[in-house]
């Protein structure tokens, strides 16, 4: 079966040339013009990857982004945001707002589907540690090279996990959650978010999720998951922008 892609613009033009490019890829292609359209189209179809304009009439791409990933039955689905802004300040409120990929248009047909394809295999992975197998209840390891933290801390917030998330990199850490919801980090000689922003950009090394019950932990960790998690991304990105 095909994977699904839905692409969000409001230029008639841009929509008729990714469609042809991404069916050519033997993608099933679906449309919407604005961010409410896409809301609904994506509620409709469950689409296994959005591309989706930034600036658009109504609802944007930067909201349209927001409520996919918080109010959706697919928050995890990667994200691409197109725009023809060379504007960096626009490209981290886009990852901010929790997306995977910015590619400025006009956008190589090349550089395009290789995004594509690269998120989907790693949409793949993600939900094959999540499939109900006996290895649920053992827990799960992996590579930071193939999986990242931001992906892994989504996995165990969404579906309510409890346990610790040790990390294994220049430095060793670990990522206390209790029912989905992160509560105590430790990364080296950091602790609490500071630990958080660190750890979550690491590429290099390993990562083992031990299912736990938690008690007698003390919460250093205020705010909540995704709020942490997307200002470690946001950090993360504006750092590389600036180098």
């Amino acid at each position: 079966m095909a994977d699904k892609i839905l692409i969000v613009d409001d230029n008639e033009h841009v929509l008729k040339l990714l469609k042809i490019s991404l069916e050519k890829a033997g993608y099933e292609v679906y449309q919407a013009t604005n961010g409410d359209e896409g809301l609904e189209k994506a509620k409709e179809v469950k689409p296994d990857l959005i591309i989706s304009d930034v600036m658009m009439p109504l609802t944007d791409g930067i909201e349209f982004c927001w409520m996919i990933r918080e109010n959706s039955d697919i928050p995890m689905v990667p994200f691409i945001f197109l725009t023809s802004l060379e504007d960096s300040e626009m490209e981290i409120r886009g990852f901010r707002a929790g997306a995977d990929e910015y590619l400025v248009k006009p956008v190589d047909r090349a550089v395009l589907l290789e995004k594509v394809e690269t998120l989907l295999k790693r949409a793949k992975k993600v939900q094959s540690i999540d499939a109900p197998t006996q290895e649920k209840v053992k827990g799960f390891e992996g590579n930071l090279a193939d999986l990242t933290l931001a992906e892994v801390i989504q996995l165990l917030h969404l579906n309510q996990r409890s346990g610790i998330l040790h990390v294994y990199t220049d430095q060793q850490g670990e990522l206390i959650f209790d029912r989905g919801q992160m509560i105590h980090a430790r990364f080296g000689e950091l602790s609490g978010e500071e630990a958080v922003y660190r750890v979550v950009p690491k590429r290099n090394g390993t990562f083992q999720f031990e299912p736990a019950k938690i008690k007698d932990v003390e919460p250093n960790i205020q705010g909540s998951t995704m709020n942490v998690l997307l200002e470690a991304c946001r950090q993360a990105d504006e750092r590389n922008l600036t180098q």
